[in-house]
Order: structure tokens, then C-alpha cells, then sequence
């Protein structure tokens, strides 16, 4: 065995006994369906969206609304790694001369469960009562509910029966009514938006006539971090999405950068350059310094909280090119995870625990999207079309968004962790720096 592949060797060795051992959060479900879904084993929930109808009233203005709900329920569904929607088949409705299709004709057409609803419009609310049957081995209904909202809120309420429809059918968290913080220089400036998780319903939330970067979720209200350069210098600042109102958290000599809230909420991890070089810090919520991370001559920074906050992720030169590292959050036990590419940044844990997203650059000179175990084993290269960069984690674990660089224009996209589907959001051509909400309490 040469030194290089003892080193490696041994460096995966210590990688596993450092993260499974002691950080311990990923479980052996989410292990073993990665890899069947990885390897091709597993299959998809086939799913049936049925008719969306109109009772009450019938209208032209509640039928829109209801063929409205059908879609965005379908485009939902239609995107989850866990599920295939089975589409209509009009040669099998012609040739059995069926009119009305039941859950005997979906269960004939290969689905395993339809999802379908009524929707009425009663003054300025939608209301919708929507019904999961599962169709295999035998025809039973799962739930069913009914919800209400404003009209102009339609689209919510469909990502809320999407949402049922991922819990009740593969007994996970949805994420459809989630949304995506970003960065967009649409204006001329580099301002904060929010946007649903599927492009629609952008709006800005800053407009500060300044470059604004790096917006970071808090773990429990509608607040973000972020980077910006109001006064002329890099500092850190919060957001409150409900109110307006900005407050400074960091503004140390030097650079603020790139801050990100510890799960429990208490702390953040953040790049400074207040002593020097750019090293990581932890600050509490007021942005008093508790620790510095790093000591080295080294640049450290992206620094990442593991889902139980025991961990930190983060990128550094120290090895000559950046790499991605992990070390306990006071600062110990500092391992090296990636050797695959000469050029790694941007980690960030996965919300299961059992895989970090980050980007690598090429010989071409282009950033990939990529994956690794947190045992530092099965590095992966996710789409490979354009320069992709930012990626962050949806709150299930199982899909990410990122910025995809083509020319002089950057988009954001979406698409699960193995890259199988993959969705363009935005389309300004100058949006980047992509953020995705986490569960709130």
C-alpha cells in the first residue's frame, strides 16, 4: 500500500470514528433508503392526481382556481424524489369507454394512491377538502381534511395538501410550504428576496441600494442573517422578515462574513478578520465573541453547524487548495473529509446527518455540486451542466437548491440530492446566493 493511500486510508478511518461515534444523528432508515435510492433498488411512490372539482357554485373564476390547485399539487408531487405522478391515459379511458374515472380505474392505470379534492370559492376564501386513498393491495381512504384560506393564498393551500399527501404516503416532512431566501440583482443592486420553494410568489425584502450577500435562516422565526455592505464595510446584520426592520450583529474591524445559526438558536458560527487572517468564530445572538474556532495562518471560512450542533463543518487552505473539514464546535478534533478535487467549498451538513453538500471545482474551471458521506466515502458529482454554485439543503434532507452560473446570467435551481430532477425557479438571470427556510416550530 503507497503512503498516500495509508494516509487516505487512514484519514476515512478517523473521519468515521469522529462523525458516527460521536456525532451519531444519522439513522440507519435514512442510510439504508440513500443507498437503495442511489443504487436504483427503490421505487417511487406512483402517485394519481385526480380531478380537483368545483361544488357549491360553479363558476368560471372557482374552476380556474380548482384546475390551479390540481397543477401546482401535481408539480409538487412530481418533483419529490419519493414520488412518479401517473398521468391521465385518454387511450385507456377511449378504449374501455370510461367516463368517470374512480380509484379502481387509478389502481388499473399503475397508481398506488390518488390524491383528489373539492374546492369551493365562498366569498374572498377557497376552501378545499381533500382525500389520500391508497389503491394497493386493497382500495382504502387514508385521511382526508378540509382546509380554507384567501383566495390569494391558493397556492399555499395546495403545497399544504402536498405536504399531507408526503407525510400520510411515505411518512416524512414535507417541505412545499417552505420558502427560499436570495439574492437578486434585479434592480441594480444586490438585494434580499424570499420566494415558495418553486420560483413563485417573489418578493423583495431589502432595499438597502448596496450589495447584500449570504442570507442564513434563523431556527425559529422568520429573521435572516446576512452579509451586507450598508455602511461601506463587510458587516453582518438581521432581518426581521415580519416587521422590516434590520439590526447590526457583527461589526468588528476587518470582514464579517457568511454567518449561520446554531440549531438550538443560540449561537453563530461566523468568519472574522478581526485578528488578521479570515478565521472562524462562534458569537452569541448579539454578536459578543465566545470562542475563536481557528488559530492557524490557514484562511478558514463557510463554516456549518451539523444538525446537532455538536460539529462544524468548514472549508480551508491549509493543505494548500481548500478542502472541507470538520471539527468539534469549540474548536477540537480538526479532520480533514474531502482528498477527491483540488478545489472544495461551500459544505453543509445535511439536515439527516449522513451527507454534506459543497462544490468543487473542475479542471475546466467550473463549480460542481457535490456530495460526500460524512464517513468522507462515496464522493458524487450532481448536475454538471453549467458553473453551480451555493448549494443549501431543503429542510427534509432530500433536495437542494443552488445557483447555476451560464455566461454572465445565474438562475436558481432545485433538484433532489441524487440529481434525478431537477427544476429551474427563477429566471432573471441574476439571482444567486440561495438559502432554503428550515422547519420553524
Amino acid at each position: 500500500m503507497s503512503n498516500r493511500t495509508w494516509t487516505r486510508s487512514f484519514a476515512y478511518f478517523t473521519t468515521t470514528v469522529i462523525l458516527l461515534a460521536v456525532v451519531g444523528f444519522a439513522n440507519a432508515q435514512t442510510l439504508d433508503l440513500a443507498q437503495k435510492i442511489r443504487t436504483g433498488t427503490w421505487k417511487p411512490y406512483k402517485v394519481a392526481i385526480g380531478d380537483f372539482k368545483v361544488v357549491g357554485q360553479l363558476s368560471l373564476a372557482t374552476d380556474s382556481l380548482a384546475k390551479a390547485m390540481q397543477r401546482i399539487v401535481t408539480d409538487d408531487l412530481d418533483f419529490h424524489i419519493f414520488f412518479d405522478t401517473i398521468p391521465k391515459s385518454q387511450f385507456y379511458l377511449d378504449v374501455w369507454e370510461i367516463k368517470d374515472i374512480t380509484p379502481d380505474v387509478w389502481q388499473r392505470m399503475g397508481a398506488d394512491f390518488l390524491i383528489e379534492g373539492d374546492v369551493e370559492l365562498v366569498g374572498g376564501d377557497v376552501k378545499v377538502l381533500y382525500r389520500i386513498h391508497e389503491l394497493s393491495p386493497r382500495i382504502q381512504e387514508l385521511t382526508s381534511e378540509k382546509l380554507s384560506t384567501t383566495v390569494a393564498n391558493h397556492r399555499r393551500l395546495a403545497h399544504m395538501v402536498s405536504d399531507a399527501a408526503v407525510e400520510h404516503i411515505a411518512a416524512e416532512k414535507g417541505f412545499f410550504t417552505t420558502r427560499i431566501a436570495y439574492v437578486s440583482a434585479e434592480t441594480g443592486h444586490k438585494e434580499l428576496y424570499l420566494c415558495d420553494y418553486d420560483g413563485a410568489n417573489p418578493i423583495q425584502i431589502t432595499a438597502d441600494k448596496t450589495l447584500n450577500l449570504s442570507p442564513a435562516w434563523d431556527r425559529k422565526e422568520e429573521k435572516l442573517l446576512f452579509t451586507t455592505y450598508r455602511t461601506g464595510r463587510m458587516e453582518v446584520w438581521e432581518r426581521d422578515i415580519r416587521t422590516g426592520k434590520s439590526q447590526p450583529i457583527s461589526t468588528y474591524p476587518g470582514s464579517n462574513n457568511a454567518a449561520e445559526v446554531s440549531p438550538d438558536n443560540k449561537e453563530i458560527v461566523i468568519t472574522l478578520s478581526k485578528d488578521g487572517n479570515s478565521e472562524l468564530y462562534v458569537v452569541d445572538r448579539k454578536g459578543k465573541v465566545k470562542r475563536r474556532l481557528t488559530q492557524l495562518p490557514s484562511i478558514e471560512v463557510s463554516g456549518t453547524w451539523s444538525p446537532t450542533g455538536r460539529e462544524i463543518a468548514f472549508s480551508s487552505d491549509r493543505a494548500g487548495q481548500p478542502q472541507i473539514f470538520v471539527m468539534d464546535s469549540e474548536g477540537f478534533g480538526v479532520t480533514r473529509l474531502t482528498y477527491d478535487g483540488k478545489y472544495n467549498d461551500s459544505p453543509r451538513f445535511s439536515p439527516k446527518g449522513d451527507v454534506m453538500v459543497f462544490v468543487s471545482r473542475g479542471d475546466d474551471g467550473r463549480f460542481r455540486v457535490c456530495t460526500i458521506d460524512v464517513t468522507g466515502q462515496n464522493f458524487q458529482k450532481l448536475d454538471q451542466t453549467g458553473s453551480n454554485e451555493n448549494p443549501h439543503w431543503s429542510p427534509d434532507g432530500w433536495h437542494l437548491v443552488y445557483c447555476k452560473y451560464q455566461g454572465k446570467k445565474s438562475d436558481l435551481y432545485i433538484m433532489d440530492r441524487f440529481s434525478q430532477k431537477i427544476k429551474k425557479i427563477t429566471s432573471d438571470g441574476q439571482s444567486s446566493n440561495p438559502a432554503w427556510q428550515p422547519y420553524i416550530p
